[in-house]
């Protein structure tokens, strides 16, 4: 079986029509154990790791279908809590349906909060967001890249599993990108490279394309120009107008 590695993703050859996507996400030191570095409800960390997992499989076409979390704490009642708000997170979502499985720590006493996640999708070869973006499209910054507190301080600036959902739907949409921990100027570098593309940025972005993406708080997208007013009725988040591709 063929394997490759794509982005964030594991992608096995599947059968001639369909790809097995693999994605996954940590977190350690956030939560409101003893020696957590940030605080912060459980619910909402998980919610956040969670939704790290499936928007790199959703922004790569795929149909995310299980959601396994490793739970390095106790089942009560940290994990209980964890499990809240993985399962708030997949409530959220309305037209996937993603069953979840995992495991917790019952041996050993934990003093700080830590977990990892994996996702496991499918998609039809020909609908794989990759290699898409031509010379003419444009790219947009969707939703704030924050880390840490900002997170909790400015929901209303992240997106969310729904807003990655709408955009999962949208077939106009070339190609998606959850900005991760390296910022939004190296998954940028990296959408032109693979595609043999440059960019002209905009001279009046607002956005620090070097900070954190922290947990997909923001995704760049690539599309015609003509479809920019679309997403700004789609998704009720700030949108930063990047460039467009030579």
């Amino acid at each position: 079986m063929n394997i490759k590695q794509i982005r964030d993703l594991t992608i096995l050859d599947f059968d001639k029509d369909i790809y097995l996507g693999i994605s996954c996400d940590s977190c350690g030191g956030i939560g409101l154990k003893e020696h957590d570095f940030i605080k912060a409800e459980p619910q909402l960390i998980a919610y956040q790791t969670g939704k790290v997992a499936i928007a790199e499989l959703m922004s790569m076409g795929f149909a995310p279908m299980v959601l396994a979390n490793g739970l390095a704490v106790e089942m009560d009642d940290t994990g209980k809590q964890l499990i809240e708000g993985f399962n708030q997170l997949l409530s959220e979502l309305k037209t996937i349906r993603i069953h979840l499985t995992g495991s917790t720590e019952e041996n050993i006493k934990t003093v700080q909060t830590a977990m990892g996640v994996t996702c496991i999708g499918i998609c039809n070869k020909e609908k794989l967001k990759y290699k898409k973006t031509l010379k003419g499209d444009v790219c947009l910054l969707l939703g704030m890249p924050l880390v840490g507190d900002d997170v909790v301080n400015n929901p209303d600036k992240i997106l969310e599993i729904d807003d990655f959902e709408k955009l999962y739907l949208c077939d106009y949409i070339k190609e998606m990108l959850p900005v991760g921990s390296r910022g939004t100027a190296a998954e940028l570098g990296d959408l032109c490279k693979y595609n043999s593309l440059t960019i002209k940025h905009n001279e009046n972005i607002s956005v620090d394309l070097n900070h954190s993406g922290g947990p997909s708080c923001s995704c760049l997208i690539t599309i015609e120009e003509r479809y920019v007013d679309i997403i700004k009725s789609l998704v009720n988040k700030p949108i930063e107008f990047i460039g467009k591709f030579h």
